[in-house]
């Protein structure tokens, strides 16, 4: 493996994170690619990569010549189920008309999020989250996996609030009242910022993360748009289930499928939670221990349930915001596609950082008391009850 290919890692939670998805460096600076490490994609699959990601733009902005809001008649039938309430899975054509006059800049992403055809709607998250990568990547290549990654999940977040709850730009507590999906956009909201200040917060504080930040700018600034422009492609493909989740108005109340949607939300606030307590469980552990040979921990708390509770909590937040969306999808290709390529995604990279953080710690710690006991008692590397 180069040495170019080798520094291509990112520690989202102080562990080895490659992400399979991404073009090593080496191939954007002189197209060697006999090196790449195992689950990079060949050339041919980054090509591709590209590709949609300029099929998305292109109809994306093809369908946008006129930002004409949707009719009445689309919410009517939710307005009248919900008359007590605010009306936040269809929007309100009434805010939403002052909004456009107040926030016309949004109007296109605002309209497409609400009524465009699902491949638009996906299109719109695609272009928040690259404005949000491209300028974090400029300013360093290690932000476009890592601080952009919480970030762009925010912001498509923020996107999805504004366009179908707060049209007006006007703070409403209704959402905690009534709306599932609105919980659901407003736990990815949380979940994005929490990782984005976290990873940030490591950075500025463990030297050891700030080196391997800084260890990747190696390449031309303008060279690392391709790259960026690859990762927000997936995260909008990651966040699009809660898109549909919005715009379906047609779930009844106390419904088989508002349940399930209701406890896939549950999961994924769950998985928010435990990510969240084991990564400053771990940063805490660690903070002042750089280099340190001897294993540490932490070894209690969430990380008694398996060894990386940090990626389990990741992957319980991704699955239970897909299964809240999936009973959304109904016929829809693109809906389909795009959040189960999104799941796939980030579940590889998940259980295959696991698999080599794993091989990391035998490596460092194996033969250590400690590690070895720690080990024995807890044998589950990711998911609790099977090794």
């Amino acid at each position: 493996m180069s040495e170019e290919s080798k520094i291509y890692v990112e520690l989202i939670h102080g562990d080895l994170w490659l992400m399979p998805v991404l073009t090593p460096i080496s191939y954007y600076n002189s197209k060697r690619t006999r090196d790449l490490p195992v689950g990079f994609p060949s050339p041919t699959t980054t090509r591709t990569m590209r590709s949609t990601s300029l099929i998305l733009v292109s109809a994306f902005i093809a369908n946008s010549t006129s930002f004409t809001l949707p009719s009445p008649n689309v919410y009517s039938s939710h307005r009248q189920s919900t008359s007590n309430i605010l009306n936040i899975r269809g929007g309100d054509l009434n805010v939403m008309t002052s909004s456009t006059k107040l926030f016309s800049t949004l109007a296109p992403i605002s309209e497409a999020l609400v009524s465009g055809s699902p491949l638009r709607a996906v299109g719109a998250l695609y272009v928040v989250a690259s404005l949000t990568v491209v300028p974090l990547t400029l300013i360093r290549q290690a932000y476009s996996f890592s601080v952009g990654y919480g970030l762009s999940v925010a912001t498509m977040s923020v996107a999805l609030l504004y366009a179908f709850i707060f049209p007006d730009g006007n703070i409403s507590m209704s959402p905690f009242q009534s709306s599932v999906p609105a919980i659901l956009t407003l736990n990815s909201l949380i979940y994005g910022l929490r990782l984005a200040s976290f990873i940030f917060l490591r950075e500025q504080t463990v030297e050891s993360k700030k080196k391997a930040f800084k260890d990747l700018d190696k390449s031309d600034p303008l060279k690392r748009i391709p790259l960026a422009l690859g990762v927000s492609l997936l995260y909008a493909f990651m966040t699009s289930p809660a898109v549909f989740a919005l715009r379906d108005t047609t779930i009844a109340a106390g419904s088989a499928l508002e349940k399930v949607q209701l406890y896939s939300t549950g999961v994924s606030v769950f998985g928010m939670i435990l990510e969240a307590i084991a990564d400053q469980h771990k940063y805490q552990a660690k903070r002042g221990k750089d280099g340190e040979d001897k294993f540490i921990g932490p070894a209690t708390w969430t990380y008694r349930l398996c060894r990386h509770p940090n990626y389990l909590g990741e992957i319980l937040f991704w699955i239970g915001l897909y299964a809240a969306g999936a009973v959304s999808f109904g016929k829809s290709i693109v809906a389909w596609a795009c959040g189960t390529l999104g799941l796939w995604g980030i579940l590889s990279i998940m259980f295959g950082a696991s698999s080599r953080l794993d091989k990391k710690q035998e490596e460092k710690y194996g033969g250590q008391s400690a590690f070895v006991e720690w080990k024995k008692k807890v044998p589950y590397s990711l998911v609790p009850l099977f090794k």
